[in-house]
């Protein structure tokens, strides 16, 4: 009973009671000894396996290899189905196996990965706060050759509007995918067993995610792992971060565009 109030303390950010640092460290010590390592193990394995597999049989090098261009004649959509397969990959290792994972924990219920809309309307005003303090510096580093040469990730994205919102919904998919992961699974996942900790447990991983993206953006990524993991670990919703988050990469799509001259209205 008393391992289960600390954890409750620790997980839900009530004051802790005690008027010693003896009965503070003893109830630190009860918590490491008989928290559900288990669940943990469980928790973070899965995130590992995750990953790998997103590395290694979503990338498109494997696309390739399995699914080669055709050399004879010229197939427009071949790079777009090759990111349809990367974003396959990432609902599968991001949303599928977590998912399962969590499912199969004792106690455990996929709503517990944040998936809370309550509040949500409230609390909506602190996300398009973000989203606006942010824009105006997406658009100075949209005007960076490093930016708009790498975005959009789908190098055909201004061809059409086919081809534009067929990128997009295939976009905009991933970021849902990658907020369950990492602010639902991992931050809800863990949060129960090691508090707001779970919020840097699950930035480091995804600072990583943007190591292949200009240096700017990997370096924000920090920042905004801790804020929408905070929120999302506050709030119990990682809804708020899923707009922002898609808010933010359209947004990037659209400068990227315009500072080429490519977007699909220019083509009709």
């Amino acid at each position: 009973m008393a391992t289960g109030r600390v954890r409750d303390v620790i997980a839900g950010g009530e004051p802790a009671t005690g008027n010693t640092k003896s009965k503070a460290a003893r109830s630190i010590q009860e918590l490491i000894t008989k928290a559900d390592i288990r669940a943990v193990c469980v928790i973070c394995s899965t995130a590992c396996l995750s990953l790998f597999l997103l590395e290694f049989a979503g990338n498109e090098g494997t696309y390739a290899q399995l699914y080669p261009p055709n050399r004879i004649g010229v197939d427009p959509y071949w790079v777009l189905r090759a990111k349809a397969w990367w974003v396959l990959w990432i609902v599968i290792s991001f949303v599928m196996i977590p998912a399962i994972a969590m499912v199969s924990l004792p106690g455990k219920r996929l709503r517990d990965c944040n998936l809370s809309f309550r509040g949500f309307a409230q609390h909506f005003w602190i996300y398009v706060g973000l989203f606006a303090a942010v824009l105006p510096v997406i658009w100075v580093v949209s005007l960076s050759p490093n930016f708009y040469n790498y975005y959009p990730m789908y190098p055909a994205a201004g061809r059409s509007w086919n081809d534009f919102l067929m990128w997009e919904g295939m976009y905009v998919a991933q970021f849902v995918a990658l907020e369950f992961f990492f602010r639902g699974f991992l931050v809800g996942g863990l949060s129960r067993y090691i508090g707001v900790l779970s919020v840097p447990a699950s930035v480091m991983p995804y600072m990583m995610l943007h190591f292949s993206k200009p240096a700017p953006e990997a370096a924000a990524s920090v920042v905004a792992g801790f804020i929408l993991g905070y929120l999302a670990w506050k709030l119990k919703s990682i809804w708020g971060g899923v707009c922002i988050h898609c808010a933010v990469a359209v947004s990037m799509d659209l400068l990227a565009l315009s500072h080429k001259n490519q977007l699909p209205w220019i083509h009709r």
